[in-house]
Protein backbone atom coordinates (compact mmCIF):
# COMPACT_ATOMS: atom_id res chain seq x y z
CA UNK A 1 0.00 0.00 0.00
CA UNK A 2 1.62 3.43 -0.84
CA UNK A 3 1.56 5.87 1.80
CA UNK A 4 0.44 9.81 0.43
CA UNK A 5 2.62 12.08 1.15
CA UNK A 6 2.14 14.83 3.93
CA UNK A 7 1.01 14.92 7.37
CA UNK A 8 -0.78 11.04 7.18
CA UNK A 9 2.92 10.42 6.20
CA UNK A 10 3.83 10.92 9.37
CA UNK A 11 7.05 12.80 7.33
CA UNK A 12 6.11 15.94 9.22
CA UNK A 13 6.58 14.04 13.03
CA UNK A 14 9.98 12.86 11.93
CA UNK A 15 11.14 15.31 10.27
CA UNK A 16 10.32 17.53 13.21
CA UNK A 17 12.09 14.82 15.91
CA UNK A 18 15.37 14.79 14.64
CA UNK A 19 15.82 18.43 13.92
CA UNK A 20 14.53 19.49 17.38
CA UNK A 21 16.46 16.86 19.31
CA UNK A 22 19.58 16.93 17.31
CA UNK A 23 19.52 21.06 17.75
CA UNK A 24 19.06 21.15 21.29
CA UNK A 25 21.89 18.27 21.84
CA UNK A 26 24.17 19.64 19.67
CA UNK A 27 23.09 23.60 21.69
CA UNK A 28 23.55 22.17 25.09
CA UNK A 29 26.86 20.46 24.55
CA UNK A 30 28.16 23.43 22.97
CA UNK A 31 27.15 25.66 25.83
CA UNK A 32 28.77 23.16 28.24
CA UNK A 33 32.06 23.69 26.32
CA UNK A 34 31.83 27.33 26.69
CA UNK A 35 31.11 27.60 30.53
CA UNK A 36 34.14 25.15 30.74
CA UNK A 37 36.31 27.18 28.87
CA UNK A 38 35.23 30.54 30.32
CA UNK A 39 34.36 29.75 33.94
CA UNK A 40 35.70 26.73 35.60
CA UNK A 41 33.65 27.20 38.51
CA UNK A 42 30.65 26.08 36.92
CA UNK A 43 31.86 22.74 36.17
CA UNK A 44 28.69 21.38 37.29
CA UNK A 45 26.31 23.02 35.45
CA UNK A 46 28.45 22.28 32.75
CA UNK A 47 27.95 18.61 32.95
CA UNK A 48 24.57 18.81 33.12
CA UNK A 49 23.85 20.98 30.63
CA UNK A 50 25.95 18.09 28.57
CA UNK A 51 24.33 15.32 29.87
CA UNK A 52 20.64 16.93 28.51
CA UNK A 53 22.27 17.87 25.78
CA UNK A 54 23.57 14.21 25.43
CA UNK A 55 19.87 12.53 25.99
CA UNK A 56 18.60 14.97 22.91
CA UNK A 57 21.18 13.26 20.76
CA UNK A 58 20.47 9.60 21.83
CA UNK A 59 16.63 10.62 21.26
CA UNK A 60 17.59 12.09 17.79
CA UNK A 61 19.87 8.76 17.04
CA UNK A 62 16.52 6.97 18.09
CA UNK A 63 14.38 8.61 15.94
CA UNK A 64 16.60 8.25 12.96
CA UNK A 65 16.91 4.65 13.53
CA UNK A 66 13.41 4.21 13.69
CA UNK A 67 12.92 6.39 10.50
CA UNK A 68 15.40 4.25 7.98
CA UNK A 69 14.49 1.04 9.61
CA UNK A 70 11.13 1.33 9.44
CA UNK A 71 8.29 1.02 6.26
CA UNK A 72 6.68 4.67 4.98
CA UNK A 73 3.54 2.57 6.43
CA UNK A 74 5.09 2.08 9.75
CA UNK A 75 6.01 5.07 10.10
CA UNK A 76 2.65 6.74 9.33
CA UNK A 77 1.19 4.61 11.99
CA UNK A 78 3.59 5.02 14.26
CA UNK A 79 3.28 9.22 14.06
CA UNK A 80 -0.84 9.00 13.60
CA UNK A 81 -0.67 7.10 17.22
CA UNK A 82 1.07 9.81 18.98
CA UNK A 83 -0.79 12.26 17.17
CA UNK A 84 -4.23 10.99 18.78
CA UNK A 85 -3.21 10.88 22.04
CA UNK A 86 -1.18 14.21 21.79
CA UNK A 87 -4.99 15.72 20.49
CA UNK A 88 -6.85 13.91 23.45
CA UNK A 89 -8.14 17.63 24.57
CA UNK A 90 -6.07 17.34 27.73
CA UNK A 91 -3.91 20.74 28.58
CA UNK A 92 0.04 19.29 28.77
CA UNK A 93 0.29 20.01 31.59
CA UNK A 94 -1.85 16.81 32.78
CA UNK A 95 -0.45 14.09 30.36
CA UNK A 96 1.56 11.97 33.03
CA UNK A 97 4.25 10.21 32.67
CA UNK A 98 2.35 6.99 32.76
CA UNK A 99 0.30 8.48 29.83
CA UNK A 100 2.97 9.25 27.87
CA UNK A 101 4.33 5.69 27.90
CA UNK A 102 0.90 4.39 27.12
CA UNK A 103 0.97 6.72 23.68
CA UNK A 104 4.45 5.25 23.49
CA UNK A 105 2.95 1.83 23.27
CA UNK A 106 0.61 2.21 20.98
CA UNK A 107 2.36 3.81 18.53
CA UNK A 108 4.52 0.81 18.62
CA UNK A 109 1.77 -1.52 18.33
CA UNK A 110 0.35 0.72 15.63
CA UNK A 111 3.78 0.67 13.62
CA UNK A 112 4.21 -3.08 13.91
CA UNK A 113 0.45 -3.57 12.96
CA UNK A 114 -0.66 -5.50 16.02
CA UNK A 115 -2.94 -2.89 17.55
CA UNK A 116 -6.31 -4.34 17.48
CA UNK A 117 -9.17 -3.06 16.07
CA UNK A 118 -10.71 -1.75 18.55
CA UNK A 119 -7.87 0.29 20.11
CA UNK A 120 -7.52 1.89 16.28
CA UNK A 121 -11.20 3.18 16.58
CA UNK A 122 -11.27 4.54 19.95
CA UNK A 123 -7.97 6.58 19.50
CA UNK A 124 -9.81 7.75 16.01
CA UNK A 125 -12.09 8.91 17.92
CA UNK A 126 -10.11 11.52 19.40
CA UNK A 127 -9.22 13.31 16.38
CA UNK A 128 -11.63 12.34 13.79
CA UNK A 129 -9.89 14.70 11.54
CA UNK A 130 -6.64 12.65 11.56
CA UNK A 131 -7.96 9.63 9.48
CA UNK A 132 -5.25 6.31 10.14
CA UNK A 133 -3.00 6.20 7.65
CA UNK A 134 -4.29 2.25 6.43
CA UNK A 135 -7.09 0.65 5.73
CA UNK A 136 -9.24 0.35 8.79
CA UNK A 137 -10.17 -3.07 10.24
CA UNK A 138 -13.35 -4.23 9.71
CA UNK A 139 -15.49 -5.09 12.88
CA UNK A 140 -14.23 -8.27 15.04
CA UNK A 141 -11.00 -8.53 12.98
CA UNK A 142 -7.81 -9.41 14.35
CA UNK A 143 -4.64 -7.67 15.27
CA UNK A 144 -2.10 -7.43 12.12
CA UNK A 145 0.22 -10.14 11.72
CA UNK A 146 3.89 -8.15 13.04
CA UNK A 147 6.04 -7.20 10.41
CA UNK A 148 9.19 -8.92 9.92
CA UNK A 149 11.33 -6.42 11.43
CA UNK A 150 9.21 -6.30 14.32
CA UNK A 151 9.50 -10.29 15.44
CA UNK A 152 12.10 -11.40 18.14
CA UNK A 153 13.21 -9.67 21.62
CA UNK A 154 13.50 -6.07 21.35
CA UNK A 155 16.34 -4.25 22.56
CA UNK A 156 16.13 -0.41 21.31
CA UNK A 157 15.80 0.12 25.33
CA UNK A 158 18.94 -1.21 25.78
CA UNK A 159 20.79 -0.08 22.71
CA UNK A 160 19.52 3.24 23.79
CA UNK A 161 21.07 3.64 26.97
CA UNK A 162 24.21 1.80 25.71
CA UNK A 163 24.29 4.59 23.27
CA UNK A 164 24.21 7.44 25.87
CA UNK A 165 26.59 6.28 28.27
CA UNK A 166 28.83 5.94 25.42
CA UNK A 167 28.54 9.68 24.68
CA UNK A 168 28.81 10.62 28.26
CA UNK A 169 31.83 8.24 28.54
CA UNK A 170 33.25 10.34 25.29
CA UNK A 171 32.55 13.85 27.31
CA UNK A 172 34.59 12.93 30.02
CA UNK A 173 37.69 11.52 28.00
CA UNK A 174 37.70 15.02 26.51
CA UNK A 175 37.88 17.01 29.71
CA UNK A 176 41.63 16.76 30.88
CA UNK A 177 41.25 16.74 34.33
CA UNK A 178 38.73 14.04 34.62
CA UNK A 179 39.12 11.84 30.84
CA UNK A 180 39.88 8.92 33.24
CA UNK A 181 36.00 9.17 34.28
CA UNK A 182 35.13 8.32 30.58
CA UNK A 183 36.24 4.85 31.10
CA UNK A 184 33.56 3.21 33.13
CA UNK A 185 31.05 4.80 31.53
CA UNK A 186 32.54 3.31 27.82
CA UNK A 187 32.99 -0.38 29.42
CA UNK A 188 29.68 -0.74 30.28
CA UNK A 189 28.40 0.63 27.28
CA UNK A 190 30.21 -1.84 25.55
CA UNK A 191 28.43 -4.41 27.22
CA UNK A 192 25.09 -3.08 26.67
CA UNK A 193 25.67 -2.45 23.27
CA UNK A 194 26.71 -5.99 22.97
CA UNK A 195 24.06 -7.70 24.10
CA UNK A 196 21.64 -5.27 21.71
CA UNK A 197 23.97 -6.47 18.89
CA UNK A 198 23.70 -9.90 19.71
CA UNK A 199 19.95 -10.43 19.92
CA UNK A 200 17.53 -10.57 17.50
CA UNK A 201 15.27 -7.49 16.68
CA UNK A 202 15.20 -3.79 16.95
CA UNK A 203 18.34 -2.56 18.29
CA UNK A 204 20.84 -3.52 16.74
CA UNK A 205 21.77 -0.54 14.60
CA UNK A 206 22.18 1.51 17.77
CA UNK A 207 24.12 -1.06 19.40
CA UNK A 208 26.66 -0.83 16.48
CA UNK A 209 26.59 2.99 17.19
CA UNK A 210 27.53 2.72 20.41
CA UNK A 211 29.90 0.54 20.10
CA UNK A 212 31.53 2.42 17.50
CA UNK A 213 31.25 5.57 20.12
CA UNK A 214 32.57 3.61 22.77
CA UNK A 215 35.78 3.03 20.44
CA UNK A 216 36.18 6.67 19.77
CA UNK A 217 35.94 7.29 23.51
CA UNK A 218 38.30 5.13 24.33
CA UNK A 219 41.00 6.12 21.61
CA UNK A 220 40.21 9.87 22.91
CA UNK A 221 41.08 9.06 26.41
CA UNK A 222 44.31 6.66 25.58
CA UNK A 223 45.38 10.08 23.68
CA UNK A 224 45.00 12.52 26.05
CA UNK A 225 46.72 10.10 28.49
CA UNK A 226 49.78 10.26 26.20
CA UNK A 227 49.21 14.05 26.49
CA UNK A 228 49.26 14.47 29.60
CA UNK A 229 51.88 11.96 30.33
CA UNK A 230 54.15 13.81 27.57
CA UNK A 231 53.10 17.71 29.11
CA UNK A 232 53.76 16.64 33.00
Amino acid sequence: MTTPAGARSGNGYWSVQIGTTGLFGVVLIAMSAFMLLTNSDEAGGAVLLALGGIMFLTTCAWAVDAVTSSTAAQRARFAWAIAQHEGSGLPSNRLSVAEDAVAMRDAALARDDELGPDRIRALQALRPDNPYPDAMPAEGAPAGRPTKGARGPHRTGTALIALFLALTGLYFSCIPPVFILGWPFQLIASMLAVRAIVAAGRGRRLGVTAVVVSILGTLVTFVVMAWRILAG
